[in-house]
């Protein structure tokens, strides 16, 4: 029995942390707020990747990423995602972006995050957002999900939503109201 455990135990600990080395992964978390849509965006780079990361960041190569140094590659990464309610396009503010350590980064071992918003109307009814992520600076794996926060006497439900295939799109359906 104690042999049993311990063999279940260690396969469990043992994929928990899993990450590719050779690709890397996004994730887009968009949070449907009253006016606006949240964005954090975190790139986590396997180490076998990474390199392409941290030039684009640190183009003197210095290897210090300044705040100058991080908005502008804010910027362009967010250039490559577009967001879009009833078919008119949002633009993207960025609102902060943090930078771990690039010696991290090169393990593989840590997140770039991106934070950005874009200004929306509400309207009582139905609606539809429509996210893509075009950021492709080397091979990656993506994921966009969609979270509600209601407020200010505004109220959110969601219908529908897809993904697609590659993981670079987000479609979702859903209600505002106002009770």
């Amino acid at each position: 029995m104690k042999r049993y455990l311990c063999l279940c135990l260690a396969l469990l600990s043992g994929g928990a942390g899993a990450h590719p080395v050779d690709e890397m992964v996004q994730g887009a978390y968009l949070t449907l707020t009253p006016g606006a849509v949240q964005l954090e965006l975190d790139l986590t780079p396997g180490s076998k990747v990474a390199e392409p990361l941290i030039n684009a960041l640190d183009p003197n190569a210095d290897g210090k990423v300044t705040t100058a140094e991080a908005r502008v590659f804010a910027g362009r990464v967010l250039a490559q995602s577009t967001l879009t309610i009833n078919g008119t396009a949002l633009r993207w503010t960025l609102d902060e972006v943090t930078v771990p350590p690039l010696q991290n980064l090169k393990l593989g071992s840590d997140t770039i995050k991106i934070y950005a918003v874009a200004q929306r109307p509400d309207q009582v009814g139905a609606a539809t957002l429509s996210y893509q992520n075009r950021y492709q600076p080397v091979k990656s794996q993506w994921m966009a999900n969609i979270f509600l926060q209601p407020g200010a006497g505004w109220q959110y439900g969601v219908t529908g939503q897809q993904h697609s295939n590659d993981g670079r799109g987000l479609t979702v359906k859903y209600t505002v109201k106002r009770p």
